[in-house]
């Protein structure tokens, strides 16, 4: 098919492994999003595409820069659903690939804060650089576009005398005119450039900074939850420690006044004959030996009562937690059968549930994982943000209430007034809802317990 020279053509192309490996117009990518042709190099993966608008010089106009997933039989996601034409006209100004400064929209300059998450950063290493791969690839024209070519005016040049000095210096002045803008030209194509590059670096480093800032709080989260787990046995350690010890306490008391009972009964006997005081002793020795055994005895048959009675509450816990588990799925797949059709007709109009929460911002919640959010909507956000349901509640209750949760000898909050943690990655329990005085007091009870 002809073109005329004032229309403009749009197409898309595949990434795989930051190198191009396919080139589409814009009607058959519609046909693989429509479900009518698979792509089966990229099933059961996400893949990297570039939308292009390309004019009649061959040369890019337009580049969004999206990712677009495929499931295990190589089918577009139906969920898929990015405004490329729309990102396109509202995006910012990009680099020259030859007919001017193009509108460019990827991660780092997306117009449209919501689909940020669904675009990505285009390769700037000069070996791999994206924007060659796809300049030389429309160049080389493999999807055949042909343009009509505009009828060109004839020009009849009238001879004007003019003298030679003259003729030379407007040509100097013509030259010169023309080099200052193309200097200028590619000076500001070249800032642009590198400010998109700059943008670049700068959100790959967000990335790990991000993260390394998700391990930290995992690691600091796992490390709280030993010590207080260490902590908890440390007290049952210490309450049975003690337990023991007054009733060890209770035994050596009986038998002490056993001994004295059998020492003044034993004195009274001396005034008896030899023998009889042999044998007085020798039934105190066996009966105190007995009273020992029986009381030991006793406190064995406790201790061991007290490892049955702890073995069953185990038991009895254990159960309980797993009928409480398989109700929670039961009433899941209640809740998700009772809504299906509802739900399924929704999704298929392509509405799709998009929520909002502090911390985590604006994103949208798929179908399957709806009432999941339903059911636990802090638990389902404190995942989505990369932290756990605890330390997002906790943080939660800073964001609306940044003050110090410290308390003093009286047993009264501090309440002094903090500054806001923007985001739940970045809380620490026990440091960002403290005030400096109350930092100082909990890192000395730290070091005084190690």
């Amino acid at each position: 098919m002809t073109l005329e020279s004032t229309d403009s053509v749009e197409a898309v192309v595949l990434f795989a492994e930051d190198t191009i490996t396919r080139e589409l117009l814009y009607p058959e990518f519609e046909a693989i999003l429509d479900g009518f042709v698979p792509v089966p190099d990229f099933k059961g993966s996400s893949a990297k595409a570039v939308y292009l608008v390309i004019n009649s010089s061959l040369h890019i106009t337009a580049a969004v820069f999206f990712l677009l997933d495929f499931d295990e039989k190589g089918m577009v996601d139906r969920r898929w659903n990015i405004p490329l034409q729309q990102l396109a006209e509202v995006s910012g100004k990009g680099p020259d690939m030859g007919g001017g400064a193009i509108r460019l929209a990827c991660y780092s300059q997306c117009a449209i804060g919501w689909h940020q998450k669904k675009l990505w950063d285009p390769q700037m290493d000069p070996t791999k650089s994206s924007f060659a791969q796809l300049k030389k690839s429309v160049q080389n024209n493999r999807m055949g576009l042909i343009f009509k070519k505009p009828a060109q005016e004839r020009l009849t040049a009238v001879p004007v005398a003019v003298p030679q000095e003259q003729n030379n210096v407007a040509l100097q002045q013509k030259l010169h005119e023309h080099y200052t803008q193309e200097l200028r030209n590619q000076t500001a194509n070249l800032i642009k450039e590198q400010r998109l590059r700059i943008a670049t670096l700068h959100s790959k480093q967000q990335e790990a900074m991000q993260a390394l800032q998700h391990e930290h709080q995992q690691r600091l989260q796992a490390y709280q939850e030993k010590l207080k787990q260490l902590m908890d046995q440390n007290k049952d350690l210490d309450a049975r420690n003690q337990s023991l010890k007054e009733s060890f306490d209770v035994q050596a008391s009986k038998v002490e006044g056993m001994r004295e009972y059998f020492s003044h009964k034993l004195k009274a006997a001396q005034l008896d004959e030899n023998s009889q005081i042999q044998t007085m002793q020798d039934n105190f020795e066996v009966e105190l030996a007995l009273k020992l055994q029986t009381a030991t005895a006793e406190l064995r048959e406790m201790l061991d009562m007290r490892e049955v009675e702890l073995f069953y509450r185990h038991q009895n816990e254990t159960a309980l937690k797993e009928e409480i588990v398989k109700i929670k799925q039961e009433y899941q797949e209640l809740l998700s059968n009772s809504g299906e059709q509802v739900l399924a007709r929704l999704d298929k109009a392509g509405i799709n549930f998009v929520v909002y929460h502090p911390g985590a911002g604006q994103f949208t919640i798929p179908l399957a994982d709806l009432s999941r959010y339903i059911d636990s909507p802090t638990a389902y956000i404190a995942k989505n943000s990369g932290v756990g349901e605890k330390l997002y509640s906790n943080w939660f209750e800073h964001y609306q209430n940044p003050s110090c949760k410290g308390v003093d000898t009286n047993g009264h909050q501090c309440g002094k007034p903090l500054v806001r943690i923007g985001s739940p990655i970045e809380f620490h329990e026990g440091e960002s809802d403290r005030c400096e005085h109350h930092q100082l007091i909990s890192y000395k009870l730290v070091s005084e317990k190690r």
